[in-house]
Protein backbone atom coordinates (compact mmCIF):
# COMPACT_ATOMS: atom_id res chain seq x y z
CA UNK A 1 0.00 0.00 0.00
CA UNK A 2 2.66 2.38 0.90
CA UNK A 3 6.12 3.12 -0.81
CA UNK A 4 9.32 4.28 0.46
CA UNK A 5 9.79 7.89 0.62
CA UNK A 6 12.31 8.75 -1.89
CA UNK A 7 13.32 6.67 -5.30
CA UNK A 8 17.05 6.13 -5.10
CA UNK A 9 18.56 9.04 -6.50
CA UNK A 10 21.20 8.65 -9.05
CA UNK A 11 23.93 11.24 -9.93
CA UNK A 12 25.35 9.49 -13.29
CA UNK A 13 21.90 7.39 -14.25
CA UNK A 14 22.88 6.62 -17.78
CA UNK A 15 26.21 4.70 -16.48
CA UNK A 16 25.78 0.84 -16.29
CA UNK A 17 27.08 -1.12 -13.62
CA UNK A 18 30.34 -2.46 -15.02
CA UNK A 19 31.47 1.22 -15.70
CA UNK A 20 30.23 1.86 -12.16
CA UNK A 21 32.87 -1.19 -10.51
CA UNK A 22 35.25 -0.09 -12.78
CA UNK A 23 35.25 3.67 -11.76
CA UNK A 24 35.01 2.38 -7.62
CA UNK A 25 38.05 -0.19 -8.75
CA UNK A 26 40.21 3.02 -10.25
CA UNK A 27 38.89 5.37 -7.24
CA UNK A 28 38.40 2.87 -4.04
CA UNK A 29 38.60 5.75 -1.46
CA UNK A 30 36.09 8.16 -3.51
CA UNK A 31 32.96 8.43 -1.15
CA UNK A 32 31.01 9.23 -4.57
CA UNK A 33 32.15 6.39 -6.11
CA UNK A 34 30.78 4.20 -4.49
CA UNK A 35 27.46 6.00 -3.76
CA UNK A 36 26.98 6.02 -7.37
CA UNK A 37 27.35 1.84 -7.37
CA UNK A 38 25.01 1.88 -4.31
CA UNK A 39 22.30 3.56 -6.46
CA UNK A 40 23.12 1.17 -9.61
CA UNK A 41 22.70 -1.88 -7.76
CA UNK A 42 19.13 -1.00 -6.19
CA UNK A 43 17.66 -0.06 -9.62
CA UNK A 44 19.23 -3.54 -10.46
CA UNK A 45 17.66 -5.39 -7.91
CA UNK A 46 20.64 -6.03 -5.91
CA UNK A 47 19.75 -4.67 -2.64
CA UNK A 48 22.03 -6.52 -0.15
CA UNK A 49 25.02 -5.12 -2.42
CA UNK A 50 23.57 -2.08 -2.50
CA UNK A 51 23.61 -1.26 1.08
CA UNK A 52 26.82 -2.42 1.59
CA UNK A 53 28.33 -0.12 -1.11
CA UNK A 54 26.26 2.76 0.53
CA UNK A 55 28.15 1.91 3.77
CA UNK A 56 31.34 2.24 2.07
CA UNK A 57 30.23 5.33 0.86
CA UNK A 58 29.31 6.36 4.73
CA UNK A 59 32.53 4.98 6.34
CA UNK A 60 34.76 7.60 3.66
CA UNK A 61 32.32 9.95 4.71
CA UNK A 62 30.27 9.74 7.69
CA UNK A 63 28.23 12.96 6.68
CA UNK A 64 27.11 11.61 3.63
CA UNK A 65 23.29 11.76 4.58
CA UNK A 66 22.43 10.59 1.01
CA UNK A 67 24.06 7.44 1.18
CA UNK A 68 22.08 7.11 4.91
CA UNK A 69 18.79 7.91 3.68
CA UNK A 70 18.91 5.44 0.95
CA UNK A 71 20.18 2.78 2.99
CA UNK A 72 16.99 3.64 5.38
CA UNK A 73 15.03 3.05 1.58
CA UNK A 74 16.62 0.03 0.68
CA UNK A 75 15.96 -1.66 3.77
CA UNK A 76 12.06 -0.50 4.16
CA UNK A 77 12.04 -2.36 0.36
CA UNK A 78 13.80 -5.45 1.79
CA UNK A 79 11.13 -5.34 4.58
CA UNK A 80 13.73 -4.80 7.53
CA UNK A 81 11.83 -1.99 9.25
CA UNK A 82 13.62 -2.12 12.07
CA UNK A 83 16.65 -1.34 10.26
CA UNK A 84 15.41 1.39 8.33
CA UNK A 85 13.90 3.03 11.24
CA UNK A 86 17.63 3.01 13.12
CA UNK A 87 19.32 4.16 9.92
CA UNK A 88 16.52 6.75 9.42
CA UNK A 89 17.16 7.95 13.20
CA UNK A 90 21.13 8.20 12.81
CA UNK A 91 19.94 10.59 9.61
CA UNK A 92 18.38 12.58 11.49
CA UNK A 93 21.08 13.14 14.29
CA UNK A 94 22.58 14.80 12.27
CA UNK A 95 20.14 16.77 10.36
CA UNK A 96 16.60 16.65 12.49
CA UNK A 97 15.03 18.74 10.04
CA UNK A 98 15.62 15.88 7.74
CA UNK A 99 11.80 15.41 6.06
CA UNK A 100 12.90 11.63 4.34
CA UNK A 101 13.82 10.57 7.80
CA UNK A 102 10.92 11.21 9.23
CA UNK A 103 8.47 9.51 6.60
CA UNK A 104 10.70 6.73 6.24
CA UNK A 105 10.46 6.35 10.10
CA UNK A 106 6.73 6.69 9.72
CA UNK A 107 6.38 4.36 6.59
CA UNK A 108 8.23 1.99 8.69
CA UNK A 109 6.09 2.21 11.61
CA UNK A 110 2.81 1.55 9.48
CA UNK A 111 4.61 -2.20 8.23
CA UNK A 112 4.68 -3.04 11.40
CA UNK A 113 1.19 -2.08 12.73
CA UNK A 114 2.21 0.47 14.70
CA UNK A 115 -0.13 2.77 14.05
CA UNK A 116 0.30 5.46 16.66
CA UNK A 117 4.30 6.16 16.44
CA UNK A 118 3.74 6.31 12.28
CA UNK A 119 1.61 9.20 12.70
CA UNK A 120 3.48 10.60 14.99
CA UNK A 121 6.84 10.20 12.66
CA UNK A 122 3.79 11.38 9.73
CA UNK A 123 3.29 14.85 11.65
CA UNK A 124 6.97 15.73 12.74
CA UNK A 125 7.43 15.20 9.03
CA UNK A 126 4.62 17.59 8.06
CA UNK A 127 5.47 20.21 10.84
CA UNK A 128 8.82 20.62 8.73
CA UNK A 129 7.14 20.84 5.15
CA UNK A 130 3.28 20.80 5.79
CA UNK A 131 2.87 20.00 1.55
CA UNK A 132 4.73 16.61 2.03
CA UNK A 133 2.58 14.25 -0.21
CA UNK A 134 3.75 10.81 1.29
CA UNK A 135 3.10 12.16 4.91
CA UNK A 136 -0.84 13.19 3.98
CA UNK A 137 -1.54 10.08 2.56
CA UNK A 138 -0.09 7.75 4.65
CA UNK A 139 -1.26 9.90 7.38
CA UNK A 140 -4.72 9.28 5.59
CA UNK A 141 -4.29 5.32 6.20
CA UNK A 142 -3.20 5.69 9.93
CA UNK A 143 -5.95 7.53 10.59
CA UNK A 144 -8.51 5.01 8.64
CA UNK A 145 -6.89 2.06 10.48
CA UNK A 146 -7.47 3.40 13.55
CA UNK A 147 -10.91 4.31 12.98
CA UNK A 148 -10.72 7.86 12.75
CA UNK A 149 -12.75 8.49 10.10
CA UNK A 150 -12.47 12.26 9.45
CA UNK A 151 -8.70 12.45 10.24
CA UNK A 152 -8.25 10.05 7.68
CA UNK A 153 -10.68 12.42 4.98
CA UNK A 154 -8.74 15.76 6.19
CA UNK A 155 -5.74 14.26 5.09
CA UNK A 156 -6.90 12.58 1.79
CA UNK A 157 -8.60 15.87 0.60
CA UNK A 158 -5.12 17.27 1.52
CA UNK A 159 -3.49 15.04 -0.90
CA UNK A 160 -5.90 15.86 -3.93
CA UNK A 161 -5.44 19.78 -3.15
CA UNK A 162 -1.76 19.25 -3.43
CA UNK A 163 -2.40 17.24 -6.18
CA UNK A 164 -5.80 17.31 -8.31
CA UNK A 165 -4.43 14.32 -10.45
CA UNK A 166 -3.61 12.03 -7.56
CA UNK A 167 -5.49 8.51 -8.26
CA UNK A 168 -4.90 7.03 -5.33
CA UNK A 169 -5.89 10.11 -3.38
CA UNK A 170 -9.18 10.01 -4.51
CA UNK A 171 -9.32 6.26 -4.06
CA UNK A 172 -8.45 6.28 -0.72
CA UNK A 173 -11.17 8.84 -0.28
CA UNK A 174 -13.51 7.09 -1.57
CA UNK A 175 -12.20 3.87 1.07
CA UNK A 176 -13.08 6.51 3.92
CA UNK A 177 -16.35 8.08 2.55
CA UNK A 178 -17.51 4.40 2.61
CA UNK A 179 -16.70 3.72 5.97
CA UNK A 180 -18.32 7.13 7.17
CA UNK A 181 -21.62 5.59 5.39
CA UNK A 182 -21.58 8.61 2.61
CA UNK A 183 -21.83 6.24 -0.18
CA UNK A 184 -22.20 9.01 -2.90
CA UNK A 185 -18.83 10.67 -2.09
CA UNK A 186 -17.73 7.08 -1.87
CA UNK A 187 -18.46 6.54 -5.58
CA UNK A 188 -17.79 9.88 -7.16
CA UNK A 189 -13.90 9.62 -5.21
CA UNK A 190 -13.78 5.86 -6.55
CA UNK A 191 -15.35 7.22 -10.68
CA UNK A 192 -12.50 9.75 -10.11
CA UNK A 193 -9.53 7.65 -9.34
CA UNK A 194 -11.14 5.10 -12.61
CA UNK A 195 -10.88 8.52 -15.11
CA UNK A 196 -7.48 9.28 -13.44
CA UNK A 197 -6.52 5.51 -14.48
CA UNK A 198 -6.37 4.55 -10.70
CA UNK A 199 -6.90 0.69 -10.71
CA UNK A 200 -10.11 0.80 -8.03
CA UNK A 201 -10.03 -2.78 -6.37
CA UNK A 202 -13.27 -4.69 -8.13
CA UNK A 203 -14.80 -5.94 -4.98
CA UNK A 204 -14.69 -2.29 -3.50
CA UNK A 205 -16.30 -1.27 -6.47
CA UNK A 206 -19.14 -3.74 -6.71
CA UNK A 207 -20.23 -2.63 -3.00
CA UNK A 208 -20.24 0.62 -3.38
CA UNK A 209 -22.18 0.20 -6.52
CA UNK A 210 -24.57 -2.07 -5.32
CA UNK A 211 -25.05 -1.16 -0.97
CA UNK A 212 -27.93 1.21 -0.40
CA UNK A 213 -29.50 0.61 -3.85
CA UNK A 214 -31.01 -3.06 -3.02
Amino acid sequence: MTKPVDELRSERQDDSIESLMKTVEEMPDSASAHYNLGLGLSKKGDLDESVAEFRKALKLRPGMLEARINIAAVLLQKGDYDGCIQESLKALEFRPDLVEGCVNIGIAFMAKGNFEQAIHSFQKALALDPHNLVAHINLGNAYLSLGDIDKSIEHNLKTVSLKPGFGMGHNNLAVSFYHKGDLDKARFHADEALKLGYDVHRDFLKQIKHRGRD
